[in-house]
């Protein structure tokens, strides 16, 4: 199956987006030369694709300039419309022939692409098109982007055509049902491109040039397309000791509020701690570990220790990290899920690699780039579970519940990234933001999967199905849970393209033990197993660590990370909870730090 987009001399720009936007969601694209001739009629369209396993894009740009603009007669008949199952009408122009061609395709239902004019008007997607618009049906949100968004106009009272996403209550995209097919209509002028530098900007700056063009493309291609497996989140709590309590933190409370509002916490623990926690607390998260889960919060957590380019240095950093959780979950009972997340949001490159070396699972952040590194991602990076561009590593991103926008939930959902909430202490002043956001990702995806970071980074892939049946899953976190949901045997083949050279992949893991069977080459490792109904592996990579490491700290390195993580208790158990003394101290940290300056 195969997505067939008619050109005359050179693709337009925005027809050669659509293709490059359809292959990164792994749809094969067949680009169809018309020659312009004389008489030449829309039959021939259909003689060139013959069977109804392709999907056609008509941009009526290129429609006009083969069967020529003045000869509306060639679009009476339609009827080679028969010969696709789908169709997208994308791109159209306020004029005469476009108004014709969309009308004759419409069944006379759509009338002239208009201007939404420079008022402040919002996307209102349909709550009854989730088949099309999947996690965003039902939004609404805005503003719309009058310099590259349209609308058209309904010629029938009793329309047939079915609204998917609509501007001041007029379609910008809409379906027509008709010979046995459908046709899908899109008032988008443009397309991004994939390495579009979107960095942090909302959604609705950039939803129309992509979003419903992935929307249609998902929906043409159905499982012959990369989509979300599963949808996963959690919600990661940084700093706190496992403690009755910690600052405004009650874990008693938290374990309550987890069970009322459906979510999970996931506490990014300090591994300078292991030997500071109460009986009573860690007993609470090994009696509830549906609920409570630890995963890496650095080693000391002192100032950007994660943001050191010194290979050696964080080799050896990351050893004693491992060495204390190793400790800390003999004493406890308590595993602690190889994914960090780093202090303060500071991370290198070479902190990604180390990690990678070191066979940690995935990376947590709020900030998408290394420290002193000003990086915008790219819209490609973004539509993807996790970014990979420093050094192959995964990073998942993560936000606070203050920022989380329902639309944000939605784009997660849509692309399969998981949702991954960042809180500390003092939001339990006052828990309503937390819990009111869980409610909306429970409200948006009430199928969701609420669990542990490790589950939630090695079930976040994309699937699609091959022509011979066969489930491809591509993997994001090193370590990638397959399960057989199905009632028979399945064939499965799991691919990592973004890891390494196979040279580095020592072995691959299936639930712990060797696995023999993987290939390995320049394009990453890759696994093929049948897998009975009802069943799920765990296959993990294993990599090479080829770097040198320290016999320790120091002494020095470890009493300033001493003094420090006492002080930082202070400020969050005591002057945290009284705003005037706080500032006191923070307006005295400010001038002793001036004076150490200009010293």
């Amino acid at each position: 199956m195969k997505l067939i987009v008619p050109y005359i001399g050179a693709l337009t720009s925005v027809d050669a987006r659509l293709i490059r936007l359809a292959e990164f969601l792994g749809i094969g694209c067949e680009p169809l030369s018309l020659s312009k001739s004389e008489g030449q009629g829309w039959e021939s369209l259909g003689h060139a694709v013959p069977g109804r396993r392709s999907c056609l894009v008509l941009n009526p740009r290129v429609i006009g300039d083969w069967v020529g603009e003045d000869n509306s007669s060639s679009m009476s008949d339609s009827s080679f419309l028969s010969s696709f199952s789908r169709v997208l009408v994308h791109a159209p122009r306020s004029e005469a022939f476009d108004t014709k061609l969309v009308a004759s395709l419409s069944h006379n239902q759509l009338g002239p692409v208009q201007g939404i004019g420079h008022a402040r008007q919002d996307y209102q997607i349909s709550p009854d098109s989730r088949d099309v618009c999947e996690a965003f049906a039902g939004l609404t949100f805005g503003p719309a982007n009058p310099e590259n968004d349209s609308v058209f106009s309904v010629r029938q009272r009793e329309s047939t055509v079915r609204t998917l996403i609509s501007i001041g209550g007029r379609p910008f995209m809409a379906a027509v049902r008709r010979d046995g097919g459908t046709v899908l209509f899109l008032a988008s002028a443009d397309i991004l491109e994939l390495t579009a530098e979107i960095g942090d900007a909302p959604l609705p700056e950039y939803f129309s040039r992509f979003v419903p063009h992935a929307m249609a493309l998902r929906y043409m291609f159905g499982e012959a397309s990369w989509r979300p497996r599963e949808h996963h989140a959690s919600v990661v709590i940084d700093d706190p000791l496992l403690r009755r309590n910690y600052g405004f933190l009650n874990f008693g409370s938290l374990l309550d509020s987890t069970k009322k509002h459906n979510f999970h916490a996931a506490v990014a623990f300090i591994p300078h701690n292991f030997g500071r926690n109460s009986r009573r607390t860690t007993r609470l998260f090994w009696e509830n570990a549906d609920r409570f889960s630890l995963c890496f919060h650095g080693n000391d957590h002192t100032g950007a220790e994660f943001a050191s380019t010194d290979t050696t240095l964080l080799n050896t950093m990351l050893q004693c990290a491992e060495r204390r959780m190793s400790v800390h979950r003999t004493r406890t009972g308590l595993d602690c899920d190889r994914v960090m997340v780093f202090p303060q949001g500071h991370f290198s490159e070479e902190a990604m690699s180390v990690l990678k070396a070191r066979n940690f699972d995935a990376a947590v952040n709020t900030v998408p780039h290394p420290r002193q590194q000003a990086l915008r991602l790219q819209l490609g990076e973004l539509a993807q579970p996790a970014v990979l561009r420093y050094g192959d590593f995964p990073l998942f991103l993560r936000k606070s519940s203050r920022k989380i926008q329902t639309y944000d939930i939605a784009f997660n959902l849509f692309f399969g990234k998981p949702i991954l909430v960042v809180e500390h202490h003092d939001t339990f002043r006052h828990p309503d933001c937390l819990t009111e956001t869980v409610s909306r990702i429970n409200a948006i995806a009430p199928e969701i999967h609420w669990s542990n970071v490790t589950r939630v980074v090695s079930n976040s892939v994309s699937w699609r199905r091959g022509t011979d049946g066969t489930c491809h899953i591509r993997a994001y976190s090193r370590s990638v849970r397959i399960a057989n949901h199905s009632n028979s045997v399945e064939r499965f083949r799991v691919e990592w393209s973004h890891a390494v050279p196979g040279a580095l992949v020592e072995q691959v893991l299936q639930d712990g033990r060797p696995y023999l069977g993987f290939e390995a080459d320049g394009s990453g490792p890759r696994v093929s197993i049948e897998m009975a109904p009802g069943t799920s592996q765990t296959f993990s990579l294993v990599h090479r660590n080829s770097y040198a490491s320290l016999s320790g700290l120091g002494f020095r390195r470890n009493a300033r990370a001493f003094v420090r993580r006492r002080l930082s208790e202070v400020r969050d158990n005591y002057l945290g909870k009284n705003p005037r003394i706080l500032e006191i101290a923070k307006s005295l940290q400010r001038r002793l730090s001036g004076a150490a300056s200009v010293q």
